[in-house]
């Protein structure tokens, strides 16, 4: 039987994600490069050059449930590998279950499903959903609902802490970061305190006037950094500090405009933050996608900006070896492969969806990504035309649902489309645009979860904080 490693592998504490980092990093060898200037190192050549192609042999079948959160219709689709045609791609996955939120919660709506996180040994998962103002918490082995938190407008990101004693959700409308009370073997969940931003004197200090938690992740020393946006011009940092719940440090947007992703590294004591900013089609005003590493032992920057090849930079995710980090721009539709040790781009991705117009609206604006654990696919929630969040400029798709990527080829394998776009007729799409009084709900897919269903045999886990 191979040892399953949760999501908390290495966050024992310092000591123990330094061992880790001693066992599981190619860095800081005597054959390493020496840093350049700005941080990074020089990119590895010949030999030691990582071409991206993984074993040899090829990855094996691992079972597992994909969790595609539609925000447009507010359902979740669920999602298993099959027996046949998975690793070749031919038939990768079957439909196991959908769950209607509005006949579930008896709410019409809308309650838009937005982020999907998981407990430390995957058997509940935590579902933000921004216009329901509420948190709900799923059993994940039978898919019943535990619990449904009225945790404040605008609840973005859900996320279950190391030890699972909490789950702190990013609540944009609220401008707080609210702490729920975990406790899985009573599996009671309870809403304990709120975290107001503005009114903390660190964040006060650093200038911060603007801005509200967008998304967070955990340090190895168990902080937790959460973005601040949603927009561009409000993006920046603050790092919570769990046994106070106060703010220790905060970044204003001068030094750190990130306003999405957060990415703790599995092993070593940096942390990867995504900057993301829509071109402007009125003013002309060119876009940004950058990349930020701030260094969690030191305290300071690390690494950034650096470019993510395109417009928009929003979403990223681990490979299951640790070997590379996968960051996509959703208004450009495409996005690079980071080198982790050698924190350089290592690779391009030309498109996450199938549709590449020269215009916005013409292609597709891919937004979250989650690897399989068995590390054949990136799976990638593409947007919908009638996009409920993010700017729509940039987040206005064309076939609403979840792309497939090959891994080892960077290429798109098929497009899981649960609700065909082509179910509606043009005019329906438009007046949801507009949000026009009757609009029929459209199709819009933002977050995704995969939980392992056996035993993984992963280097670093299958999701942050590893």
């Amino acid at each position: 039987m191979r040892k399953v490693k949760t999501r908390r592998t290495f966050l024992a504490g310092t000591t123990a994600a330094g061992a880790l980092a001693l066992a599981g990093c190619t860095g800081g060898s005597d054959d390493d490069p020496s840093d350049s200037d700005d941080g990074a190192t020089d990119q590895p050549s010949g030999d030691d050059a990582d071409d991206g192609t993984g074993s040899s042999d090829g990855p094996e079948r691992v079972a597992h449930e994909v969790w595609a959160l539609d925000q447009g219709t507010d359902t979740i689709y669920l999602y298993e590998p099959t027996e046949e045609g998975y690793l070749d791609g031919s038939d990768p996955y079957d439909h196991a279950e959908t769950i209607d939120l509005n006949d579930l919660l008896d709410d019409d709506g809308p309650i838009v499903p937005h982020m999907i996180d998981y407990s430390g040994d995957y058997a509940y998962a935590a579902i933000a959903c921004t216009a329901g103002a509420r948190t709900l918490i799923f059993r994940t082995e039978d898919h019943e609902l535990v619990a449904d938190l009225e945790t404040g407008a605008g609840s973005h990101m859900a996320a279950f802490s190391p030890d699972d004693e909490y789950v702190h959700v990013d609540a944009i409308g609220e401008e707080a970061i609210v702490r729920v009370d975990v406790d899985l073997d009573a599996e009671s969940f309870e809403i304990v305190d709120e975290l107001a931003i503005h009114e903390d004197e660190t964040v006060q200090d650093a200038g911060i006037e603007g801005g509200a938690p967008i998304c967070h992740q955990y340090a190895p020393d168990g902080r937790s950094l959460h973005t601040l946006g949603p927009s561009y011009h409000d993006g920046a940092l603050v790092i919570v500090d769990h046994e106070s719940f106060s703010v220790e440090r905060a970044y204003g947007h001068d030094e750190y405009p990130t306003n999405c992703g957060t990415m703790p590294h599995p092993t070593e004591e940096k942390f990867y933050l995504t900057a993301g900013l829509p071109s402007d089609p009125d003013s002309g005003e060119e876009g940004v996608g950058d990349l930020y590493i701030y260094d969690t032992a030191e305290d300071e920057l690390r690494l950034g900006p650096k470019s993510t090849g395109g417009i928009d930079a929003h979403g990223f995710w681990f490979t299951p070896d640790g070997e590379e980090l996968w960051v996509l721009n959703r208004e450009t539709n495409d996005g690079i492969v980071w080198n982790p040790d050698w924190d350089q781009p290592q690779s391009e991705i030309e498109a996450f969806g199938p549709a590449t117009g020269d215009e916005p609206a013409e292609r597709d604006a891919p937004d979250i990504m989650w690897a399989t654990p068995d590390g054949a696919y990136m799976l990638v929630t593409l947007r919908g035309p009638a996009p409920l969040s993010g700017d729509p400029h940039a987040a206005t798709g064309v076939t609403p649902g979840f792309s497939i990527l090959d891994t080892e080829t960077k290429e798109i394998v098929t497009v899981v489309e649960p609700d065909p776009i082509d179910a509606y007729d043009d005019a329906d799409i438009e007046a949801a645009r507009n949000e026009e009084d009757g609009a029929p709900s459209i199709p819009d897919f933002h977050g995704i979860g995969v939980r392992p269903l056996e035993d993984v045999d992963a280097e670093i886990g299958t999701s942050p904080p590893y």
